[in-house]
């Protein structure tokens, strides 16, 4: 790292950081005592400085190869040169940061004096403020609030002040730096007793919050390059309280701008931080329709709910001990409830009603997929009432999520004594309770007994992204499916609790929820009823607010 300017040696060299000086850096994730130490320390020239630590080269350089680096050339050197670097450890390094640092704490103490006689009187509010702005100066041999990055200073400083200042906040610890969707810059921290940090995203202002609550949003993801502020985005301020300073004392904080849209940071039981996204619902929802669906001995209606699950294994798999542990799941008694609920007034439940693995060509039951079902025949022996479940993979939906389908099919011909007439209402049509019932069982069976079939859990409290599922009512013989025996959506649910719409070709309704995984039955119920409100209101159903559940 040394080279010959006319003769002159040049150190060439940079000191990089194997685990990054904060949380939120390149490698920012690993668990190091110090980070500043001598043994989390790298010399690199600039080039390959840049190559460790860029967001679109890092993953290919992790802690383990850059430690590699680091011993075999320290190995290079004799053993006195060695056991000399050692002894040193990292205090060449330090020595400057420490006699700053020793020189602030002093100044901070200065400052916070000045509060405590402006106080009490003892000072007036201008002869304070100009200590302030004096002592300010003198200790600022570093970066100043804001500056690093153009347009920011005003803002960042705006923030400071408002949160308490230098005597309370402690002055900058580094230069502010642009990272995810917005600028952060690092603070000592002083009376407010813990490291802080000031960040702030466009259009938005600029908030003082804790390293703590910074350093549980960066951990969000697990590490991943679209977890972290990339994912979740950064704390805002709702109405109320201090609109500039979120203290450690606030156990919930929005968040916006991330790529996973807006979301809650939340502290648990045990102290940590895991972020929830908001619910959202989204009507262009058709993707998962027809997915995985052999529409060639399709029923007359269709009720289904697509779960998009998030995941954190590198590669997840159905294993032999997992599909084990959900056929035993699936054959408790309760486990057929969802089925046998619309067969109780019409066609009456069969004592040995069981979920059985798909024997079909259209059924996955392998690394890749699980699939059951559990029918329902009629006198004749054609399927009246079918459900049908799936879980599958990733790779095989071409997905980023493993999705599970519940679907439940009914042919009303064999629900009745006489056969159904076209365009004609049934006997027996759903009720809108009745659906809200099957979506609220559905979604247990979706989001809690399908993932069992994976070798382990889908995911854990820290890995963000987004969870979703897709609500679907559909018509199988439309009046635009042709043939003689059609029907209307209406004649085959009963829609007139969310009034009326002016939709003559009513097909289906359909809806997405986007932001939740796995609920309590209650909130599922809650979450159900909202999605169905929201789904009639999209198809023009003039009372679709006033319905009663």
């Amino acid at each position: 790292m040394v080279v010959l300017d006319e003769g002159q040696s040049v150190f060439v060299g940079e000191i990089a950081h194997i685990v990054a000086a904060v949380a939120s850096g390149p490698r920012g994730g690993a668990n190091v005592p110090d980070r500043n130490a001598f043994e989390n320390l790298l010399i690199l020239c600039g080039r390959h400085h840049k190559i460790i630590d860029d967001v679109r080269t890092r993953d290919r350089y992790p802690v383990d190869v850059l430690r590699e680096w680091k011993a075999k050339r320290e190995a290079e050197f004799d053993t006195a040169t060695r056991e000399e670097l050692h002894r040193l450890d990292d205090l060449p390094v330090r020595l400057p940061h420490l006699l700053v640092e020793a020189f602030r704490d002093a100044t901070t103490e200065l400052t916070a004096t000045v509060d405590r006689l402006e106080a009490t009187g003892q000072l007036t509010h201008d002869a304070a403020r100009l200590l302030h702005a004096a002592l300010a100066r003198t200790a600022n041999t570093g970066p100043g609030v804001g500056d690093g990055v153009p347009g920011v200073k005003e803002a960042f400083e705006e923030a400071y002040d408002a949160a308490g200042g230098a005597s309370f906040l402690g002055l900058p610890s580094a230069a502010a730096y642009e990272t995810g969707p917005g600028v952060v810059q690092h603070l000592r921290g002083a009376r407010c007793g813990h490291p802080a940090v000031i960040c702030a995203i466009a259009g938005r202002a600029a908030v003082v919050i804790t390293t703590d609550l910074w350093n549980g949003i960066a951990n969000i993801g697990g590490g991943r390059p679209s977890g972290g502020v990339h994912g979740v985005g950064f704390p805002v301020h709702t109405t109320g309280g201090d609109q500039r300073y979120i203290s450690p004392t606030i156990e919930q904080v929005p968040t916006t701008g991330g790529s996973w849209r807006a979301g809650t940071m939340r502290r648990t039981g045990d102290r940590r931080w895991i972020w929830t996204p908001d619910l959202v619902f989204d009507s262009n929802n058709s993707a998962n329709a027809e997915t995985a669906f052999n529409s060639q001995s399709a029923l007359d209606l269709r009720l289904r709910l697509a779960a998009q699950i998030p995941f954190a294994q590198d590669e997840p798999r159905l294993t032999a001990s997992g599909r084990r542990r959900l056929t035993a799941e699936l054959a408790e008694p309760e486990m057929t409830a969802i089925v046998a609920a619309f067969a109780a007034d019409r066609t009456g439940v069969p004592g040995e009603l069981r979920w059985r693995p798909c024997a079909d060509q259209f059924a996955r039951n392998d690394s890749w997929g699980a699939s059951y079902e559990c029918v329902i025949h009629s006198a004749d022996g054609r399927p009246t009432i079918r459900g049908t479940l799936q879980f599958l993979m990733p790779d095989l939906m071409r997905s980023q999520r493993l999705t599970s389908l519940v679907d439940i099919e009914i042919d009303f011909d064999g629900c009745q004594t006489e056969p159904c007439q076209p365009n004609t209402p049934v006997t027996r049509r759903l009720s809108h309770v009745e659906i809200t019932e099957f979506f609220t069982a559905a979604w247990r069976l979706a989001f809690d007994v399908l993932p069992l079939a994976l070798g382990e859990p889908v995911a854990d409290g820290d890995h963000g992204d987004r969870p979703g599922a897709s609500l679907y009512i559909i018509n199988e013989r439309g009046q635009n499916t042709g043939g003689e025996r059609t029907f209307r959506l209406g004649d085959l649910v009963d829609l007139s609790p969310f009034g009326s719409t002016h939709k003559i070709y009513q097909s289906r309704l359909d809806l997405a929820v986007v932001g939740r995984g796995s609920l309590s039955e209650h909130d599922a119920r809650n979450v159900v009823r909202r999605a169905l409100v929201r789904a009639a209101e999209d198809a023009g159903f003039d009372a679709a607010d006033l319905v009663t559940w």
